[in-house]
């Protein structure tokens, strides 16, 4: 009874800690995002994208929105500058934060990003609704010019759904674009670390249970 009621324990233990915490991949490729999520996923373009305020933006799904006051308001919206699908995009600046929030809760989010590290090196972080954050890119400097093209992409799969996407830059003063957005529900199954994390718990629970049932023999 006490074997049993151990590996039961141990169970219950390794689901609630697996649960419990946002497991999150990032990606820099989008080729690889795409085949991570296993498709499905919602893409916007920013071509039907409207404006009903001069801090918000949106889109079918959801809003993008900036929150600052360096340049928000002011430069934040959508532009012809930078499109990558299309002939528009959406932009901001830093120091000031880009937010997406979605209308329902999502585990896959990829877009291309341009303009950034054009003032000087750049790290942009993305910190998603569920606690778990990334660096978008990570002291990146763009030396072809401003005007270069979104040549930077941004990717996150999570085991844990979330609403916002918050985007942060570490310099001032650096024009932000965004566009090719995916997103949604992934229809990946969850990753083999988490089960090879169960397995080399239960096999611990199963080597303790039989160490005991040969003392006992």
């Amino acid at each position: 009874m006490f074997i049993r009621k151990s590996i039961q324990v141990a169970i219950a233990t390794l689901v609630m800690g697996v649960s419990a915490h946002a497991s999150t991949a990032f990606y820099s490729n989008e080729s690889a995002f795409l085949a991570a999520s296993g498709g499905s996923l919602a893409f916007e373009s920013f071509e039907s994208a409207t404006q009903p305020s001069s801090t918000s933006v949106g889109f079918a799904g959801g809003t993008f929105s900036c929150a600052g006051s360096s340049y928000c308001p002011g430069f934040f919206g959508i532009t012809t500058i930078m499109a990558d699908t299309g002939v528009k995009s959406i932009f901001f600046a830093s120091p000031d934060t880009a937010i997406f929030t979605f209308d329902t809760a999502i585990t896959a989010f990829g877009l291309h990003i341009g303009g950034a590290g054009n003032v000087g090196a750049s790290t942009l972080t993305a910190s998603l609704g569920n606690g778990d954050s990334g660096l978008a890119l990570n002291n990146y400097s763009n030396a072809s010019g401003y005007f270069s093209g979104n040549n930077q992409y941004f990717g996150a799969i999570s085991n844990t759904g979330f609403t916002t996407v918050s985007f942060h830059s570490s310099n001032t003063g650096d024009g932000i674009y965004f566009d090719s957005m995916s997103y949604g529900v992934t229809t990946a199954v969850p990753e083999p670390e988490t089960f090879a994390l169960m397995l080399a718990g239960l096999g611990l629970v199963g080597a303790i249970a039989r160490r005991r049932k040969a003392k006992q023999a």
